[in-house]
């Protein structure tokens, strides 16, 4: 199939598609005697790969590792990097969850109608 009718049925755009390709995370499988890249089938499940990689937050440089040289899914590379990404999304929660409790204790502060005195000198937030 050519870009355009590869980029109607994945919902990307054809500059989309050519930038995977130029990640080298897509490649075509031939071009017509015109110069038109020609996709696999192949091609349209290696693009929900890749979107699904990317909504998950994986860099395109780790969405390019998961894939072998014969441009199989790699399972245990998929594995590996989830679990890395795992726990870069549990430092990230617990991160915002300290950011929340900091945020309502100042919010508590400042609602705070007998503190009479300025308001950067209550700033003693943990």
């Amino acid at each position: 199939m050519k870009i355009g009718e590869l980029a109607r049925k994945s919902g990307l755009t054809p500059s989309a598609i050519r930038f995977y390709e130029e990640q080298g995370l897509l490649a075509p499988i031939s071009r017509t005697a015109a110069g038109y890249r020609e996709y696999s089938n192949y091609a349209m499940e290696r693009l929900h790969v890749i979107q699904v990689s990317k909504r998950l937050g994986f860099s395109l440089d780790v969405i390019k590792g998961m894939f072998g040289e014969n441009g199989q899914c790699l399972k245990t590379e998929i594995l590996e990097r989830t679990e890395t990404r795992l726990r870069e999304v549990e430092e990230q929660q617990e991160a915002l969850a300290r950011q929340h409790r900091e945020l309502l204790a100042l919010r508590a502060i400042l609602r705070d109608e007998s503190v009479s005195r300025p308001f950067c000198e209550n700033l003693a937030v943990n």
